[in-house]
């Protein structure tokens, strides 16, 4: 009798076990049927990168593409489809139009583009040129430049280190940077994988990071304008032919709006060097006509969900996210069309399937990420609690776990697992029936400097995907070039099909995805 008990037993178990992995096998069946087969992803980037974008935070236009990513969800049936407010005082900017030339000693035209939140010429000006190599020591700059910047022209910063294009443009990550970042033990500071990687509290240290980073140049702008210069010129090292204008964020309504100032070539700034240490006296002639304003409904995150089914679960949230904002001299779309894409395609997926997973899933389309994660910190302070403080709200317990993306268009490799030791065993069993895709890299590395660093902060269980880097870090992120050129289809539907797998598996587990420590 208990010999056949224990077969009885065994069998049963044997029975519901194979019926719980059918089930599951169905659903990612169904979910690779509708992610490989019917994908719609190159058409949700190529609407963003080329009808909605620039999509710069505080714009007219970030709007417009708001309401069109809100009418598109709804059109595939996910429920509550909303949106919230993030910022009261960030300005819009906008370009009209603009030209930059050099016309003494020859005539030269400058490849260029604005900074953001500029302010305008006011016509055609005219002014010499003046080279200011080092201004990080603001009273040794006023010592020497007091009184002799009227009307001129300012060439800011060091000549870019020659670049002869011996190294790649573009590259996908070898097998052995995979095997290195999985044999990391310690999440930081050594990561083979990303740049951006470290042990800082990033969030508790987000305003003293942002004004040693990005503001640091405010003072310096502020006393060009007092002293009546007329115009900005600046470059970023970057490949040769790139502009890459990413460099003001005076985006406050209180902030000071820095003089009409250019992004240019790293040839072009190169040259007027030249011409200047040689004492040829470059004249450059510009104009900027651009527009400023504060329309603070233009500053929303873009929120949606497809409601769990299960009576107990259905209040516990896995959610998916990707920063909507671009910057503005191209389309933005591998800087973060790409990833809000797919991400919306995850959606689209899961709901096409007629799956109806346990837990609700929710997809949040971020403002702001480029200004220091404006949209998604000000959701985890109002749902979550004020960050540097201990308190937190009842709704932090209810979040299994936050997926991002936001490096690129490059092919999904795996998952930074930020730390988190726990959820290895896991997304390993998740990702297996992915494996001959080369998704299912993990690696305890942390990386950083994108909104799944918000949620990380609160100990919900946030993860940024590894992706293969492409030509983003050297063509395409905050550049002129940021366009659908770039974004390449397989690696789409992959990133979009494997996400909807993942994110439905975590949704369906017993219990949520461990917590840090």
């Amino acid at each position: 009798m208990k010999i056949l008990s224990k077969i009885f037993i065994t069998g049963f178990l044997f029975i519901g076990f194979a019926a719980t992995s059918q089930t599951t096998s169905q659903a990612l069946s169904k979910i690779n049927t509708e992610g490989f087969q019917k994908s719609q992803v190159m058409s949700l980037i190529s609407d963003l990168s080329d009808v909605y974008g620039p999509r710069l935070t505080g714009t007219n236009q970030y709007f417009i593409a708001a309401e069109w990513a809100k009418k598109t969800l709804e059109s595939w049936g996910v429920d509550n489809v909303y949106f919230e407010n993030y910022c009261d005082d960030c300005m819009g900017w906008e370009v009209k139009s603009f030209n930059v030339e050099m016309t003494e000693p020859a005539y030269m035209k400058i490849q260029a583009y604005p900074y953001a939140w500029t302010e305008s010429s006011n016509g055609v000006q005219i002014g010499d040129l003046i080279w200011i190599e080092h201004y990080a020591n603001l009273d040794q700059v006023k010592k020497q430049w007091a009184g002799k910047l009227q009307g001129k022209t300012i060439l800011i910063g060091s000549a870019p280190v020659q670049n002869m294009l011996f190294d790649p443009l573009s590259t996908r990550f070898t097998e052995d940077q995979i095997k290195e970042a999985e044999k990391s033990i310690v999440p930081a500071p050594n990561n083979s994988l990303s740049h951006n990687a470290g042990d800082l509290d990033l969030i508790g240290n987000l305003d003293m990071i942002f004004a040693s980073m990005v503001k640091k140049d405010d003072a310096f702008f502020a006393f060009l304008k007092a002293e009546g210069a007329l115009s900005m010129l600046g470059t970023t090292p970057f490949f040769p032919g790139v502009i890459h204008p990413s460099g003001t964020y005076n985006f406050r309504e209180s902030d000071e709006k820095p003089i009409p100032y250019f992004a240019i070539s790293p040839e072009n700034f190169g040259k007027l060097k030249r011409l200047s240490v040689r004492g040829m006296n470059p004249k450059i002639k510009f104009h900027l006509d651009s527009e400023l304003y504060l329309n603070p409904k233009n500053n929303v995150n873009i929120i949606a969900e497809i409601t769990g089914s299960d009576p107990k679960l259905k209040d516990e949230v896995v959610m998916i996210g990707a920063h909507f904002d671009s910057w503005h001299p191209a389309s933005g779309a591998t800087d973060n069309g790409a990833g809000s894409a797919v991400m919306m395609e995850v959606m689209r997926i899961i709901k096409a399937s007629g799956l109806k997973p346990k837990r609700t899933i929710r997809i949040a389309l971020w403002g702001g990420e480029e200004q220091a994660f404006l949209g998604s910190l000000a959701y985890a302070e109002k749902h979550y609690g004020k960050v540097k403080e201990t308190t937190r709200k009842k709704e932090v317990e209810k979040i299994s776990a936050y997926i991002n993306m936001d490096n690129g268009a490059g092919q999904m490799r795996g998952i930074y697992l930020q730390g988190n030791e726990a959820v290895r065993p896991i997304f390993k069993s998740m990702l297996e029936p992915y494996a001959y895709l080369d998704v299912n890299n993990l690696t305890i590395q942390n990386t950083d400097f994108t909104d799944h660093d918000v949620f990380d902060y609160y100990k919900i269980p946030g993860f940024q995907i590894i992706q293969d880097p492409l030509n983003y870090s050297t063509v395409t992120h905050h550049t002129n070039l940021d366009d659908l050129e770039y974004v390449p289809e397989r690696d789409m539907m992959i990133n979009a099909t494997v996400i909807a797998a993942l994110v439905y598996q975590i949704a369906e587990r017993d219990s949520r995805l461990p917590r840090e420590d």
